[in-house]
């Protein structure tokens, strides 16, 4: 368990894909009320594939270790399989048990993730009905 919590921790002090995309399709920013965690997702994708996704926010050390696993995660996946991505899988990314308001912090930027991707879709769908 140890080794979790040392990746958790080196996601958090050296989080990767953190900083602004100049251009990018979509991007969603969530507060969690409960705590103040801020984190806003972007993402870029080519066709139905992410090819860039990056975050920025303040918060806890599980809610920016959380949005830096899922950003290098979701490099190269289709923008349905991170729709499809449950909580609990993406828990098991994470690899650390976490309390019910850790859960809270770490779900933080799949929700800003899954409501970036579900409007670039609506957009798209938009798009090609015209």
């Amino acid at each position: 368990m140890d080794i979790y919590r040392e990746k958790l921790l080196d996601h958090y002090n050296n989080p990767r894909n953190y900083g602004v995309m100049e251009a990018c399709d979509t991007s969603v920013e969530l507060e969690n009320a409960s705590c103040g965690d801020l984190i806003k997702v972007q993402i870029d994708a080519k066709g139905d594939v992410i090819s860039e996704a990056k975050f920025t926010g303040e918060g806890c050390a599980v809610a920016i270790a959380s949005a830096s696993i899922l950003t290098e995660y979701m490099r190269g996946k289709k923008l349905q399989d991170i729709i499809k991505l449950t909580l609990e899988e993406f828990i098991d990314l994470i690899g650390v048990e976490l309390t019910l308001s850790r859960i809270k912090c770490a779900n933080l930027s799949l929700e800003a993730a899954k409501i970036a991707i579900k409007q670039l879709t609506e957009k798209e769908s938009w798009l090609y009905t015209e």
